[in-house]
Parts: structure tokens; C-alpha cells; sequence
């Protein structure tokens, strides 16, 4: 694909000023070299009221944001079930979008989505953000190397108390729900890490309160034979973590998701009853995945990320849909 002129640096708008958006993103893109925000659109003004004493960008409706020619890139922080309809909406301005995770709440959603980003020639970029910590990358280089030797197994767990009241994630009929909320992170962790991408179910546990999904725990084997579990679930103590074992050692991974930008976190890899752990610097890895995308789109070659984001959503699906209820 060719490369696709955009401004030097990328004008960024917001479509949704959501709490991540607020917390992280805001933050993150003011201090970018490669992006510059130019809008914010809400449909809450109180809450565009708030953001606006922090910035000097400009108001918009959606429509005007998605139809101001200076913006090149959407974020889209909007709830779970309104992803498909205002990305494709932005991909049809010409837009590239970088959309909140889960991309969609279903694969048909996800190819409909993907498809209209290929039609438009523009980039979709599910927020998978952690992923862009140097953390990661150096466990890949770890496993790649054969210092753990063959990956037997990766486990994971994401869960934290929960939402509060009044939290779209505690509406079923906005896409809420712990899985819905926390599932990217596990499985791409998996897509990441594993060597095999194919993934068949094992078994697994799903619980609801009222229609929502508080917690799902499940087990699959990749055609390599690697052994993926991992839990998602609201109402349980803070955890988040990844473990990789192989045939000489692991590699555990904790705060692993949601690692502070200021802080030094630590790789425990264990080979041969031997401690050989690191400490990675500290990286902002929201700020990361904003030089990424912009990199992305000047670049034009973003191939991969579709194949990942369909691939993450066919995951996604096979253990919602065998997993039986608690």
C-alpha cells in the first residue's frame, strides 16, 4: 500500500472524551512530537467543559470533527457498541482511526470495519496500547532466543475490583462486561507470544449477574501444543499479570498491562533455577502507541495490524461462544 500524505506533524481528533481519554490519552498526546491535538467532540458538554481548561484545541460536534479536512487521525473513545458505526464513519471521511479496544463485539463487526478501512486506504488501530512497552518486546526477544527453551504454556489474568456506578461497562446493552472490557489483553498476549495463532478450546467458565459478564476463565491448546489460560473478571482484587513457561525456565511479567509511565518494572525470568531477571526503564506506553500510529500512516504498510485486529476478534469469539455459563 502506498504511502498516504498527511501533515507534519498528525492532527489528531477525539471522538468521545471518555475517562481513558482524559487520564491517558490527553496527557500522552500533549507531550507527542509526532501528533498534535487539534479537536475534541463529545456529546456530554460537561464534560468537554472540563477537558477544554486543559487545552486550547477546538469543540466540535461529531460530524464537524469528522468532516474538518485539517483533522488526519480519530480516536475513538466512544462505548463498546458505538465502535463500529463511528469508525467506519471516519474511515469514510478519510479518516485513519485508532479505535479503543475491543475493535468490535463480534467478528462480523470487526471484517465489516476492516473491510472499510481497505476500501478507504486508510489505517484502523485497535488500542492495544501496552504492547508498545519496550517490556514486551525484550520477552519476545527472550523467547525467540530459546533461553526458556519450547513454550510449554502462557497464562494470564486481568481483573480488578470493578466500574464504578454509572461506568458504560456496567451495561450490557453498551457492550459492557468484564470480558468485553479486559479480553484483548490476554489474547494478544497469546497472539504475541505463542508460536501457533491457532488456537482450539479446551474448556472454560463464564459467570453473569443481570445479562453482564463479570468473569471468564477458559483453556485452549494452540496446533503447537502450547497450553493458553488466562481469567478476565470484575469484582476480584487487582491482578495483572503474564506468565510464559518452557522447557528451561519462565518469564512472568507482573503490572504487565497497565504499567505506570514513570515506573522501572521488572522481567522475572527464571532458567535453570536461575534468577536472570531485568529492570526495564520506564516507558508511557500510550504515548508509544501515538508515535507508533503515526508511524503506521506514514509509512502506508499496515497490512499486519488488519490480520492481527481479525485474528484478535475470532479469538475473542471462540471462548465467548463455548464457554459455559457458572
Amino acid at each position: 500500500m502506498p504511502s498516504v500524505i498527511v501533515s507534519e506533524p498528525v492532527n489528531v481528533g477525539i471522538l468521545g472524551v471518555s475517562d481513558i481519554a482524559g487520564r491517558k490519552f490527553i496527557p500522552a498526546i500533549l507531550k507527542s512530537k509526532q501528533a498534535r491535538l487539534k479537536a475534541l467532540a463529545s456529546r456530554m458538554p460537561e464534560k468537554l467543559a472540563t477537558f477544554k481548561k486543559n487545552t486550547s484545541v477546538e469543540l466540535k460536534s461529531y460530524g464537524e470533527l469528522l468532516a474538518d479536512p485539517v483533522i488526519d487521525l480519530v480516536y475513538i473513545s466512544l462505548p463498546n457498541h458505538l465502535h463500529e458505526e463511528w469508525s467506519i464513519r471516519a474511515l469514510e471521511h478519510g479518516k485513519h482511526v485508532l479505535c479503543e479496544k475491543p475493535l468490535a463485539l463480534s467478528v462480523a463487526s470487526a471484517k465489516r470495519m476492516l473491510d472499510a478501512a481497505d476500501f478507504n486506504g486508510r489505517l484502523l488501530f485497535e488500542n492495544i496500547m501496552y504492547l508498545q512497552h519496550p517490556q514486551h518486546k525484550a520477552v519476545k526477544e527472550f523467547v525467540l532466543s530459546g533461553r526458556i527453551g519450547r513454550v510449554l504454556s502462557l497464562n494470564s489474568e486481568f481483573a480488578f475490583p470493578g466500574p464504578v456506578k454509572g461506568d458504560f461497562r456496567l451495561d450490557s446493552d453498551m457492550g459492557g462486561g468484564a470480558y468485553n472490557d479486559l479480553n484483548r489483553y490476554p489474547l494478544s498476549a497469546a497472539l504475541n507470544f505463542l508460536e501457533s495463532k491457532k488456537h482450539r478450546f479446551i474448556e472454560g467458565k463464564k459467570e453473569t449477574s443481570g445479562g453482564l459478564n463479570i468473569s471468564l476463565q477458559a483453556e485452549s491448546v494452540t496446533d503447537a501444543d502450547e497450553k493458553f489460560s488466562f481469567l478476565t473478571s470484575f469484582g476480584l482484587s487487582y491482578r495483572s499479570f503474564y506468565e510464559i513457561t518452557g522447557e528451561l525456565g519462565s518469564i512472568r511479567v507482573e503490572r504487565a498491562y497497565t504499567t505506570p509511565a514513570d515506573m522501572e518494572n521488572r522481567i522475572i525470568m527464571m532458567v535453570d533455577c536461575g534468577d536472570h531477571s531485568i529492570t526495564v526503564t520506564p516507558c508511557d506506553h500510550f504515548l508509544a502507541t501515538i508515535e507508533h500510529v503515526c508511524e503506521l500512516i506514514r509509512l502506508g504498510d499496515w497490512g499486519y495490524n488488519n490480520q492481527n485486529s481479525l485474528e484478535l476478534a475470532e479469538l475473542a469469539a471462540m471462548f465467548q461462544e463455548n464457554c459455559s455459563e457458572r
